[in-house]
């Protein structure tokens, strides 16, 4: 790997964006204008100028010349303020009506002298000019004697490292300014383009649309390429002719490190790593991960890229620890081997006490999650901590273990989780809003149960009215009712001041309690305040104040009205037991003088008291009955709207899959509403079981209904259910148990039901590994939330993950950060992605040292093939026996070049190393 910087070459949390000017001057050109003649002094003030323009990239492209002196000096300066420079030269093409200025960049080895003391560069000047003179009598660029394909020769003959930029290609000398169509479909015929050719500068909207539209469609239809393969970067550089102009416009480019092949391969991939405007992570993210314990990942610290991060490493080297601390530090649920995941934790990784520290970006905030292992989360925002914030509230994680994709794969059942881990905070309102609609039914069932327990004590009431009837007709039969009326009048009257101590008390209770109700709602509300608008929430604040102290008064008022007149009351209630107590003796007297055998003159007065309070629950009763009525009419709406929301929550999964099939055409979404039958069966079966009801006739059900709801509000009719062959004593025995179970059988939501389907077939007509790479594609399909993920058990497909999951990966990047542990084969084959060919890169567990190979650059620490070298060549690389046990493949073979992976041995050391 050629790079310049010995120490800190690539960056710890992976692949960035960097502002780089590819088309720079210095003072050896005679139209750079400067009055700094020492070297060293116009050096410091160069790339002072680069820092204060924030450009960390540049290359240094004299016209027709090389000054490896001034270079070196440049270089080293650069170095020390973390400037990057590349060697280069703007040279004069014979190419065209007036010839052209194309600038060659080179590694920096290429500028380093060479046996015979003289740098590469400074050769192929020396051929391409010979014996003629750089500059005219005017001291402005010669032509050399090169046309654009004999530049390209050369510079391979001398085995350069290199590649070609199109100087200012609107402009005199400029590739489009200079050429004619048939030359430049010429070079494009020649594959120079994305190979030699990597990028335009400063190029306009008007010959940029020609270049695409006119000339490359054309070669692409005659050739029967991609067009893909002929368009370049289009990058802008500043070109300047004094110090101020140095840095004034540039590109941004992503690198994983300071490096001429990391330059190099990110213009070879423009839509994955040029851009004009500065890249910013708009997209929550995880940065760092650190765990402190003194069991396996102690002094564990590691900055992730926001970008892919990939795990790799031998069994039981910690990649799986690694993020199942993640998870656990998240507070996410292990759905599948709870008790492995946790022992691996609190015995193995971290044990008691341990602590894990995520730093995490969201919502443009910096926050800290803290866990100690057996305690809840703390999260911290900007360093301050929140109570009761959680980790999902702020930063939505997509979380899958090495079984957990299998599983889903298996379960169609789970397969709507896909869907609905998606949607997030519209799918959590409306679970919400179901919820509430729960409580408002099971409220409603629970009134009209109690009322209807009430209503069949009436003819119980009725029974005891007619029996105190009867007892009291004897007293009139022997003609001593009205001698003891007195006494009846005052039991009935008896009757109605213990109605009103009753009601008495329900008074005062209902009004401390809407009293008590006020005073929280508004300790709800308070305090309010705005930023933006101080006055309107003053304003605000004041009529709710005077609202609140209206309110308040009125209640007050009403309690101090109820407390005189309750006083009153017993005043009055006074004089009745007054009244009573002055009749006393009379009715004694009375009850003396009748002498009645098997009678009690005491009995009467009390069975008519009781005749009163039989006669008044009765009363109490029948309006029960009405009430009774407009609950089961409240009902039957509240189940609608209950309904409503279960369509609403459907309307929101078809939305996401409408997005979901519209971005891709692999994987394709069917969701069916309330379709899952089988679930719907299976719950009507556990709900019966133990009635004698057979279990085919209860799944006639869920296919004649589409949920309980809709059967509740058929029982009326029994020809409804003509299809399921109930029999009588089934049919009473079923609506028996349903209105016994109605809460639970009409609030179940039958199950909306998806089918995935990749290439056309359902995933179940797929093999299991077909399956799992299918659900990792739809997975990665969706909007920003981070991906962590474990290697899954089984093998994917090769062909579901080359078609659609590596390409997507590339899509992502920069959308969304992923992290998870890839498979790996010892037997490997190079990604073919369009003109790029993706080399694995390798680890070595002995040496600590990485190789990568975008370019087919020369083995020099692994004997891969006898020669040490990989050529172009299709067939797999087989890893030898000698060196399989020390090397392991990295994931962009299966997954994407462009990671940030970590190699761990099996004592939890890492490494890093971000893929070009």
């Amino acid at each position: 790997m050629r790079s310049i910087m010995e120490k800190n070459t690539s960056f710890p949390d992976g692949s960035k964006y960097l502002k780089a000017d590819l088309h720079l001057h210095t003072r050896t050109d005679k139209e750079f204008k400067t009055d700094i003649s020492d070297a060293r002094d116009f050096a410091e003030i160069y790339v002072s100028e680069l820092k204060k323009k924030d450009i960390k990239i540049g290359a240094i492209t004299n016209r027709n010349k090389f000054d490896n002196d001034e270079f070196q000096i440049l270089k080293t300066t650069a170095i020390n303020e973390g400037i990057f420079l590349l060697p280069g030269v703007e040279l004069s093409v014979k190419d065209g009506k007036r010839g052209m200025h194309t600038l060659i960049i080179f590694a920096p080895e290429d500028a380093e002298k060479d046996d015979n003391n003289t740098p590469k560069i400074e050769t192929f000047l020396t051929f391409a000019f010979g014996s003629n003179p750089r500059f005219d009598k005017t001291e402005n660029p010669a032509l050399c004697n090169l046309n654009l394909d004999t530049t390209i020769e050369k510079l391979n003959e001398l085995k350069c490292h290199y590649f070609i930029i199109l100087a200012h290609t609107d402009n005199n000398r400029g590739f489009f300014k200079e050429l004619e169509g048939g030359r430049i479909k010429d070079i494009l015929k020649r594959g120079y383009f994305r190979k030699q050719i990597l990028a335009c500068q400063n190029i306009g909207e008007s010959s940029r649309s020609t270049f695409i539209n006119n000339w490359v469609k054309e070669v692409a239809k005659e050739t029967g390429q991609d067009e893909f393969s002929f368009i370049p970067a289009f990058i802008s550089a500043s070109d300047p002719k004094k110090i101020e102009e140095v840095g004034a416009r540039y590109s941004n480019i992503k690198i994983g490190e300071y490096s001429f092949d990391a330059i190099k391969f990110s213009l070879m991939n423009p839509e994955l790593r040029i851009r004009n405007e500065p890249s910013q992570i708009d997209y929550p993210c995880i940065k760092r991960v650190q765990i402190k314990t003194d069991k396996a990942m102690s002094a564990f610290d590691i900055y992730l890229s926001s970008d892919m991060n990939n795990l790799i490493g031998i069994r039981g080297s910690g990649k799986s620890a690694l993020l199942e601390a993640m998870r656990y530090a998240l507070e996410i649920d292990a759905r599948e081997d709870r008790e492995y995941k946790d022992e691996l934790l609190e015995r193995y990784a971290i044990g008691s006490g341990g602590k894990i520290i995520l730093e995490i970006l969201a919502s443009r905030h910096v926050y800290r999650i803290e866990r100690i292992m057996g305690e809840r989360p703390k999260v911290y925002r900007d360093d301050e901590y929140i109570p009761n914030l959680h980790p999902s509230s702020m930063f939505p994680v997509v979380y899958y273990g090495q079984k957990d994709i299998q599983q889903q794969s298996m379960d169609r059942e789970q397969q709507i989780e896909l869907i609905d881990q998606f949607i997030g905070d519209k799918l959590l309102t409306i679970q919400e809003q179901m919820r509430d609609k729960e409580d408002e039914i099971k409220d409603i069932i629970k009134r009209s149960h109690n009322l209807k327990e009430k209503i069949k004590k009436k003819e119980e009431y009725e029974a005891k009215k007619a029996s105190l009837k009867d007892k009291i007709a004897v007293f009139e039969k022997l003609r001593i009712a009205d001698k003891l009326q007195k006494e009846a009048d005052f039991k009935r009257d008896e009757v109605i001041f213990e109605r009103l101590a009753e009601f008495t008390k329900t008074s005062k209770d209902d009004i401390s309690t809407v009293k008590e109700k006020i005073e929280n709602d508004f300790s709800y509300i308070f305090p309010i305040s705005s930023k933006e608008n101080p006055d309107l929430f003053t304003e605000l604040e004041k009529h709710l104040l005077a609202l609140k102290a209206i309110w308040l008064k009125r209640i007050d008022e009403m309690e101090k009205v109820g407390t005189a007149t309750f006083a009153e009351l017993e005043i009055v209630k006074d004089k009745f037991v007054e009244a009573k107590d002055s009749v006393e003796e009379e009715i004694a007297r009375i009850k003396r003088e009748i002498d009645i055998p098997d009678v009690s003159p005491d009995d009467f007065g009390q069975l008519v008291k009781e005749l009163e309070k039989v006669q008044v629950a009765i009363s109490e009763i029948e309006k029960y009955d009405r009430m009774t009525m407009e609950i089961e009419t409240t009902k039957q709406h509240l189940y609608s709207e209950l309904q409503n929301i279960w369509h609403e929550q459907w309307s929101e999964r078809e939305l996401k899959k409408e997005e979901i099939n519209a971005s891709q055409t692999i994987i394709q979404l069917v969701i069916d509403y309330k379709g899952n039958k089988k679930s719907y069966a299976e719950f009507m079966r556990e709900m019966f079981r133990g009635t004698g009801l057979r279990g085919e006739k209860l799944d006639k059900l869920s296919t004649n209904f589409s949920d309980n709801i809709e059967l509740f509000n058929s029982l009326e009719n029994r020809n409804n259910f003509q299809d399921i062959g109930f029999t009588d004593s089934e049919w009473l025995k079923f609506k028996e148990r349903f209105f016994e179970l109605e809460e639970v059988l009409c609030l179940y939501r039958v199950p909306d039901l998806i089918e995935i389907r990749y290439d056309g077939k359902p995933i179940q007509k797929l093999s299991l590994g077909q399956r799992a790479s299918s659900l990792l594609l739809l997975l990665l399909s969706q909007e920003n939330t981070p991906v962590i993920m474990d290697q899954p058990e089984d093998d994917l497909d090769n062909q579901t993950i080359y078609e659609g999951l590596i390409k997507k990966v590339l899509k992502l990047k920069g959308e969304r950060q992923i992290s998870g542990i890839p498979g790996y084969r010892a037997r490997i084959r190079p990604i073919v992605s369009r003109i790029t060919i993706h080399w694995p890169s390798f680890y070595n567990v002995v040496t600590g040292k990485t190789l990568a190979l975008p370019n087919l650059i020369a083995l020099q620490h692994i004997p891969l093939s006898p020669a040490g070298v990989i050529a172009k060549r299709p067939a797999p690389i087989a890893l030898p026996n000698s060196c399989a046990a020390e090397w392991r493949m990295a994931p962009d073979a299966v997954f994407s070049p462009y990671a940030s992976v970590r190699y761990f041995t099996p004592h939890m050391v890492h490494s890093q190393y971000n893929l070009l």
